[in-house]
């Protein structure tokens, strides 16, 4: 090799080498950008089932704090310490399946950076429970099951009154509203369905109702003639369609009419009266009896809806506004706590960051006794509406505090 050859090599040798230093030295830089980026970032994961049956509920799961994030962002950030800081939210559809809910938590928090995590359904709650308080992130359930919480839960709260709560009073109130007591409940066949049966069970017999059976079916069920059939033939006045998501909701109720029942509907483990209407038709659906989170004559409601429309192009399932007061609560949390990163701290803090006003203007309040005396620790109390479908529209007729 000449001597010209030589120099060529090395030149060509050096400039390889700066190029490497340059592209590591690039590469490292938009890591701590990226890392900077993510530290002004508050990140909240959503896993909901945003596709089938129960994606209205779904849908409102994740609207809710997106609707929040935005009114925040838009004033800036929010003030932790004195220094504003984004509100990011990131939902993954978990299609009602426990393993959907590990993959999109893993997901969330593994890649996203989330610490913070809200899961709609029992089912995904009590899959990724265990991981909430061995990674310390900070969960939000709507979870109707009491399994979710245990004597060392830390680290998961209960984003709205439980069943203990509002269940006695609704029952309460169908004692002194009806004159039928006899009556048959059905759920899905899962965590939040069984859960839901005994309660019901309970309460409905303490308050001189007579439940003639309950049964259960899958949730991918959209023929439920069979079911039914075996329901209506014991005569029930009052049929319990309990948790049952919005859309089956609606084809139970119109295929019951179909076999000829001419009883009473009641949901009393979700909301759901829009879409059964839509689904049962105006006829079918009058009368039914159910729980509601917002009342829609509400001015703070109406507002909400207005925005959500905005983002999805439609009305939301009135649980929008239950997600939108939990993710304040947990906003409240981080401010008291004065970090984004010490989560250890913001548990501790959500006691604090309560009593706060909701959007509705009632008063969110922390833990204490539910109406049936059971204590609820870990849980953010709300507000439940009672209501009645009359020509198609929902009317108030009762406030459960």
């Amino acid at each position: 090799m000449n001597r010209l050859t030589k120099h060529a090599s090395t030149d060509a040798t050096l400039t390889s080498r700066q190029w490497l230093k340059s592209l590591a030295w690039s590469l490292g830089l938009s890591t701590a950008l990226l890392a900077a980026a993510q530290a002004q970032t508050i990140k909240i994961g959503v896993i909901a089932p945003l596709t089938g049956p129960a994606a209205p509920w779904g849908a409102a799961t994740a609207g809710g704090p997106k609707i929040l994030a935005a009114e925040i962002n838009a004033k800036g950030g929010l003030d932790v310490g004195g220094k504003k800081y984004q509100v990011e939210v990131v939902a993954y559809d978990d299609q009602y399946k426990a393993g959907d809910a590990v993959a999109a938590y893993s997901r969330l928090v593994r890649q996203d950076g989330a610490k913070f995590v809200i899961a709609m359904t029992s089912a995904s709650t009590l899959a990724i429970k265990q991981n909430l308080e061995d990674e310390k992130v900070i969960g939000l359930t709507s979870s109707l099951t009491d399994k979710a919480f245990d004597g060392n839960t830390k680290y998961l709260f209960r984003l709205y009154s439980p069943p203990t709560h509002f269940l006695a009073p609704l029952v309460s109130w169908m004692r002194g509203n009806l004159k039928e007591k006899r009556l048959v409940i059905i759920n899905p066949n899962d965590e939040t369905g069984w859960a839901q049966t005994e309660l019901s069970k309970t309460v409905y017999k303490k308050e001189g109702f007579e439940v003639l059976g309950s049964e259960l079916y899958e949730r991918s069920a959209k023929d439920f003639q069979p079911l039914l059939t075996k329901v209506i033939a014991m005569k029930p006045e009052i049929i319990d369609l309990s948790t049952t998501v919005p859309a089956s909701a609606g084809l139970v109720v119109r295929q019951a009419r179909d076999l000829g029942y001419k009883g009473i509907f009641v949901q009393t483990g979700a909301g759901g009266a829009k879409e059964i209407v839509a689904g049962a038709g105006k006829e079918a659906a009058e009368g039914t009896i159910t729980t509601l989170y917002a009342d829609p004559a509400n001015a703070g409601y109406q507002r909400l809806v207005g925005d959500y429309k905005k983002l999805n192009g439609q009305e939301p399932n009135n649980i929008v506004v239950a997600f939108y007061d939990a993710t304040n609560v947990l906003l409240h949390a981080i401010q008291k706590a004065g970090s984004i990163s010490d989560t250890e701290k913001i548990a501790s803090a959500f006691s604090s960051a309560l009593p706060v006003k909701s959007l509705q203007g009632d008063e969110l309040s922390f833990g204490g006794k539910s109406a049936t005396g059971v204590d609820v620790s870990n849980q953010i109390m709300t507000v439940n509406y009672i209501a009645v479908i009359k020509n198609g529209e929902t009317a108030i007729v009762g406030k459960i505090k």
